[in-house]
C-alpha cells in the first residue's frame, strides 16, 4: 500500500471513530429528557403555554416547529415564555429548514412521527425516541460538515515537524485530541446544542483571514502585492458565526484587532515606488489602508443586512404596512441581549459569582444599574492586552516589502507569516474569550466551550497546558452535566480524551513550554488534586440543609481561580514571545540541540528496559579499516569494554539455532570403527562447520575495533536511517535516530555484518511494507534476520487476518502512529512466532530423519550381532 492510501485509511479511522463517539453520547438522556431538572428541582408538570418544560434540546425543537409554522415577522414574538427564540437570525434559519426537513420525511411511511416532532404548539414536550434521532442526527451532521471540515483543513497548518513522518504523526495527534474535546462532545451531543456550527464558522474565518494570497489561486506568486481576499472571506465568515450564536462576539475583539491590523500591513506596490517620492508613498499608503478597511465594513455590513433584512421589511399582523419596521429588528435585539436577567443566572466559573458570595455578596451592594457598567470596564481592560498585541501580528513586518529580497526569500517568508499569523490568532481568540468568561454580563456555562475550540488547535504547541484546559473546562460543567444525567459519559469522555494524550505523544521533550514556569508546575498538580477532592466529597458528603448550593459554589470558585491562570498564562505566552519559538521563528540549531539531547537522556534507561536480543546470520567480510581512520571517528571511545561485553550477549535467534544445530542423534562419542561410511560423513561435516565458524571470525575485519560498524554506518546514513552528526547540511534531519544511540540500544549491531544490517533495513524501506518508523522508534528489530522479517509478515498475516498481509500491515501502521511501542510488539511477535515456527517445522523434520537414521542403525547393530553370533557359534572365531 502506499503512503498515501495508507494516510487516507488513517484520516478515515479517525473520522470513523470521530463519528462513532458522538454517536455513543447522543444515545445518553439529553437536556430536560422526561423533564428532569435535577435532583430536588419541582417537575413543570403538564406543559402548557405559560410552563417552560425540558431544557435546551426542547427549546431547539420548539424552535423548528414556530419557524416552520409561523411567519418570520412573528418568530422572535410568539410565546416568550415558553422558550422563546433568543439566538441571531442564521440560527432561527436553520431552524426553520431542519423543521421543513422533518416535516418533508414526515409523509414517508414510518417516519410520520417527524410530523408530529415539530406539530405547532401541540409538540411541547414530545420525545419519541425517532424523534430524538432525527434531532441528534441534525447535530451530527452541522458537526461533520462545519466543525470538523474546519479543524481538518486548519490542521496541516499548525504542524512543526521537519519531515512528512514527523508531520504526519502530528497530523494524527492534532486531529485526533481535536476532535475528542470532552466539553464539546458533552455539550452538542449530550445535553443538546449546535454549538460546533457558530465554532466551526469561526475556525473557518480564522483559516481564510490569515492568508496573504489569493485563496482561490494557489499558484500566485508571493511576489505580488498581497492580496486582501482571505481577510475579506474571513470576514464574511466571521459574520455568520456571529449571526448563529452572539457569543462568538467574544472571539470578535481579537478577530477586529487582527483584520485592522491587516490593513495596515504594507504592500509590494510602495515598494516600486521611488523614494524620492516620499509623498506618493503616503498618499498610496494611505489609500490602501482607507480601501482595506473599507470593504470589510462593507462586507461586515452587507453580511449582517442580507441576514436581518427579513425582520425589517416583514410587519407583524395588524401592524403599518410601511417599507422599512425597525421594530422587527430592535426586538431580535431585545431578544438577543437580555440585560433585564441581571450579571448571572446560574453558578458560572467566572469573577462575578465568585464575587457573589459572602463576604463580599456584590450583587447585594452595588446598584443593578452599574453592574453592567462594571463588567463592561473589566471586560474592556482584559481584552486590551490581546488586542494589541494581535494588531502588531496583523500589520506584519516590514521587512516583506524589501525589493532586495529573492522570490525565494519572500515565499518563505510569507509562509512562515502565515503560520505565525494563524497560530497567534488562535492564542489571541482564546484570551479575549477567557476574559469575556470572566468579567462579561450574563455569562453561561457552556461559554467556555468559545476559548476551547482554538485552543484545542494549538495542541502541538503547549501539549501539558492544553489538555490540562480541556480537562478544567469539562470539569467546571460538571453542575450541568449532572442535571442532564450525563456522568457516565462525562467519566468515559475525561478517560478516553487523557488516554489519546498519552498514546499519541510525537515529542515527549517538547511538552514542557507553557508549564515551565515555576509557579504552574505546581498549579497543575494541585488544581488536579482540587477537582478530584470535589468529586469525591459531593459523592460522599451531604451539604449542610442552609447551604444546599455548596457544592455548585465551590465549584464556582475552584473554576474561576484556574481559568484566570488560563488566561494570564495565555497573555504570558503572547507578551514573553513564547509563541515565536512555538511558530519556529528560532534557528534550527537550537531546534538541533533540543531534539539531539532527548535520545541521549533516555539511552540508559532505553538499554535496560528493551531487550538487545536480536540478529542476523549472513555473514560477509567488510571494508579493512586503518586505526587512524578509527581514531577520526572517535569509534573508539564508544566501544568500551562495557559495550563490548553487551555486544558478545547472544541474540534471540541466535541462541534458537545454535540449539537447532545441535544433532538429535549425536554420533559423535560412537566407536569410529563401528560407525559406518555415510555415518562418519555425518560426523565430518559436522566438524567441519564448526571449523568454518572459528574461521570466519578469524579474518582481516574485527569487529571489536569497530570495522564492521564503521562501513554498516556509513551505509545506514546514505539510505537515511541514521542521522549524519558530522554533516551541518544534513541538520533539517534531526528526527533520525543518532549512530550512538542505535548501538548503545542495540549493540550486537557492531558485530553483524554490513550486508545482514543492510538487508534487514531495506526490508522496512520497501514501499511494500513501508515500516520504516519502527526503526526509529526501536532499532533492535534490525538485529533480525532478513528471511526472519519476511516470513514474520506471512506468519502474522495469516495468524492475525487470515492471510491478508495488506491488512496486517495496516494494522501495523495505524498502531506506529497511535502506539509505537504497541506496534513494536504485535511486529515482534510475528517475526518471533514464525521463527518458532520454523523450528518446530525444522525439529519435526530432524527427528523424522533422526528416527529413520536410528532405526537403520538399529537393524544394522542387530545385523551385525547376529553375524558375530553364527561366526562364533560355527567355531569360525575364538572367545579369546
Amino acid at each position: 500500500m502506499t503512503d498515501t492510501g495508507r494516510q487516507r485509511h488513517l484520516h478515515l479511522t479517525i473520522l470513523s471513530f470521530a463519528i462513532l463517539l458522538r454517536i455513543l453520547i447522543g444515545i445518553h438522556p439529553h437536556s430536560g429528557q422526561d423533564d428532569y431538572q435535577g435532583p430536588g428541582a419541582i417537575k413543570a408538570g403538564t406543559a402548557t403555554s405559560s410552563t417552560k418544560y425540558g431544557g435546551d434540546y426542547e427549546a431547539q425543537r420548539h424552535w423548528m416547529e414556530l419557524t416552520y409554522h409561523l411567519p418570520l415577522s412573528e418568530w422572535y414574538y410568539y410565546d416568550l415564555s415558553y422558550w422563546g427564540l433568543d439566538y441571531p437570525p442564521l440560527t432561527a434559519y436553520v431552524s426553520w429548514f431542519f423543521g421543513y426537513i422533518a416535516d418533508t420525511l414526515g409523509s414517508v411511511h414510518g417516519l410520520e412521527v417527524l410530523k408530529d416532532l415539530v406539530a405547532l404548539h401541540d409538540s411541547r414536550g414530545f420525545e419519541n425516541e425517532r424523534g430524538k434521532m432525527y434531532m441528534r442526527f441534525t447535530v451530527l451532521v452541522m458537526d461533520l460538515l462545519v466543525y470538523i471540515s474546519a479543524v481538518w483543513e486548519i490542521a496541516p497548518r499548525l504542524l512543526n515537524g521537519t519531515t512528512d513522518i514527523i508531520r504526519e504523526k502530528e497530523r494524527i495527534r492534532l486531529l485526533t485530541m481535536a476532535l475528542a474535546q470532552p466539553a464539546i462532545l458533552l455539550m452538542d451531543h449530550g445535553h443538546f446544542q449546535y454549538n460546533t456550527v457558530s465554532l466551526g464558522l469561526a475556525l473557518w474565518s480564522f483559516h481564510f483571514m490569515t492568508m496573504l494570497s489569493n485563496p482561490f489561486k494557489k499558484d500566485e506568486s508571493s511576489t505580488s502585492s498581497l492580496t486582501f481576499v482571505g481577510p475579506i472571506l474571513g470576514s464574511v465568515l466571521f459574520s455568520l458565526a456571529l449571526n448563529f450564536k452572539q457569543m462568538e462576539l467574544y472571539h470578535a475583539p481579537a478577530v477586529f484587532a487582527y483584520l485592522l491590523g491587516r490593513c495596515f500591513e504594507c504592500s509590494n506596490v510602495q515598494s516600486t515606488t521611488k523614494d524620492n517620492e516620499g509623498g506618493t508613498m503616503a498618499s498610496m499608503n494611505n489609500r490602501n489602508v482607507i480601501t482595506k478597511f473599507c470593504s470589510l465594513g462593507i462586507t461586515v455590513i452587507s453580511s449582517f443586512a442580507i441576514l436581518w433584512f427579513p425582520f425589517a421589511i416583514y410587519p407583524r399582523s395588524g401592524t403599518n404596512a410601511r417599507l422599512f419596521h425597525l421594530a422587527g429588528v430592535t426586538q431580535v435585539l431585545k431578544r438577543l441581549f437580555p440585560f433585564q436577567r441581571g450579571l448571572f443566572e446560574g453558578k458560572v466559573a467566572n469573577i462575578w459569582c465568585a464575587l457573589s458570595v459572602k463576604p463580599f455578596s456584590i450583587r447585594r451592594r452595588v446598584p443593578e444599574e452599574i453592574l453592567p457598567l462594571m463588567a463592561s470596564g473589566l471586560t474592556l481592560m482584559l481584552i486590551l492586552l490581546p488586542c494589541w498585541y494581535l494588531f502588531q501580528v496583523g500589520k506584519g513586518d516590514r521587512g516583506q516589502c524589501d525589493t532586495a529580497k529573492t522570490i525565494r526569500e519572500k515565499d518563505q517568508h510569507q509562509s512562515s507569516r502565515e503560520r505565525a499569523d494563524i497560530k497567534l490568532l488562535l492564542w489571541g481568540c482564546t484570551s479575549t474569550s477567557l476574559a469575556f468568561f470572566l468579567a462579561s454580563f450574563q455569562v453561561h456555562e457552556k461559554g467556555i466551550l468559545i476559548p476551547l475550540a482554538p485552543l484545542s488547535l494549538l495542541l502541538l504547541e503547549a501539549p501539558r497546558f492544553i489538555a490540562w484546559f480541556s480537562i478544567v473546562a469539562t470539569w467546571t460543567l460538571w453542575p450541568l452535566v449532572t442535571i442532564d444525567r450525563l456522568g457516565s459519559a462525562y467519566a468515559c469522555c475525561v478517560v478516553i480524551f487523557l488516554c489519546l494524550h498519552n498514546m499519541t505523544r510525537v515529542s515527549p521533550s517538547g511538552e514542557s513550554d507553557v508549564f515551565s514556569m515555576i509557579p504552574s508546575k505546581y498549579i497543575i498538580h494541585l488544581s488536579v488534586v482540587a477537582m478530584v477532592l470535589l468529586h469525591a466529597a459531593e459523592l460522599l458528603v451531604a451539604p449542610p440543609r442552609n447551604l444546599p448550593d455548596l457544592f455548585p459554589v465551590l465549584w464556582s470558585l475552584v473554576g474561576c481561580g484556574l481559568i484566570s491562570f488560563s488566561y494570564l498564562v495565555t497573555i504570558w505566552v503572547m507578551a514573553k514571545g513564547q509563541t515565536k519559538k512555538i511558530v519556529g521563528s528560532s534557528s534550527s540549531s537550537s531546534k538541533t540541540k533540543r531534539t539531539s539531547k532527548a535520545p541521549m537522556i533516555g539511552i540508559g534507561i532505553l538499554a535496560t528496559i528493551l531487550p538487545a536480543s536480536h540478529g542476523f546470520v549472513v555473514s560477509q567480510k567488510a571494508q579493512c579499516y586503518t586505526m587512524s581512520q578509527l581514531q577520526s571517528s572517535n569509534m573508539n571511545e564508544i566501544f568500551t569494554s562495557e559495550m563490548i561485553e553487551r555486544a558478545r550477549e547472544p541474540l534471540y535467534w541466535e541462541t534458537q539455532r545454535t540449539e537447532d544445530a545441535k544433532p538429535i542423534l549425536d554420533l559423535s562419542k560412537r566407536d569410529p570403527d563401528t560407525l559406518s561410511l555415510s555415518e562418519k560423513a555425518v560426523v565430518n561435516q559436522g566438524k567441519l562447520q564448526e571449523t568454518n565458524t572459528v574461521d570466519s571470525e578469524d579474518s582481516c575485519v574485527k569487529w571489536e575495533d569497530g570495522q564492521i560498524w564503521l562501513e554498516t554506518e556509513r551505509r545506514l546514513i546514505s539510505m537515511g536511517v541514521l542521522l549524519n552528526e558530522t554533516d551541518a547540511s544534513n541538520q533539517p534531519m534531526v528526527e533520525l535516530i543518532s549512530s550512538q544511540t542505535m548501538i548503545a540500544r542495540a549493540p550486537q549491531l557492531i558485530r553483524l555484518s554490513t550486508s545482514q544490517v543492510i538487508e534487514s533495513t531495506n526490508f522496512f524501506l520497501d514501499q511494500r511494507f513501508a515500516l520504516a518508523s519502527l526503526i526509529q522508534h526501536d532499532p533492535t528489530i534490525l538485529t533480525f534476520c532478513a528471511d526472519d522479517l519476511y516470513y514474520g509478515m506471512e506468519y502474522l498475516s495469516n495468524m492475525m487476518t487470515r492471510g491478508n498481509e495488506t491488512q496486517a500491515l495496516q494494522m501495523i501502521r495505524t498502531q506506529s502512529v497511535l502506539s509505537p511501542q504497541m506496534a513494536l510488539s504485535l511486529f515482534r511477535m510475528g517475526v518471533e512466532g514464525g521463527i518458532d515456527e520454523r523450528r518446530v517445522s525444522n525439529a519435526l523434520a530432524n527427528a523424522s530423519a533422526a528416527s529413520g537414521k536410528a532405526v537403520e542403525y538399529a537393524v544394522n547393530d542387530a545385523g551385525r550381532t547376529y553375524r558375530e553370533f553364527k561366526q562364533l557359534k560355527g567355531g569360525r572365531k575364538s572367545l579369546g
